[in-house]
């Protein structure tokens, strides 16, 4: 995978009107509410639940098991 890409695991929800920064990635069960945004190359662990209407920077690591609100 170059780095441009994002990568969004089959299990990962992304809902429709967020937007994903490149070179991120979106683990195992992971939710990503609608209006949040989300940087360039950040990792979220497993069943990490963000939104609605988050913003979160580039170059963060959300551990597994996270909720922000």
């Amino acid at each position: 995978m170059s780095k441009a890409e994002s990568f969004i695991h089959a299990t990962a929800v992304v809902d429709n009107g967020c937007e994903i920064g490149l070179g991120t990635k979106i683990w195992h069960f992971s939710h990503v509410l609608s209006g949040s945004t989300v940087g360039e190359n950040c990792v979220f662990g497993q069943n990490v639940m963000v939104g609605p209407d988050v913003n979160v920077g580039s170059n963060c690591k959300i551990q597994n098991n996270v909720s922000i609100y």
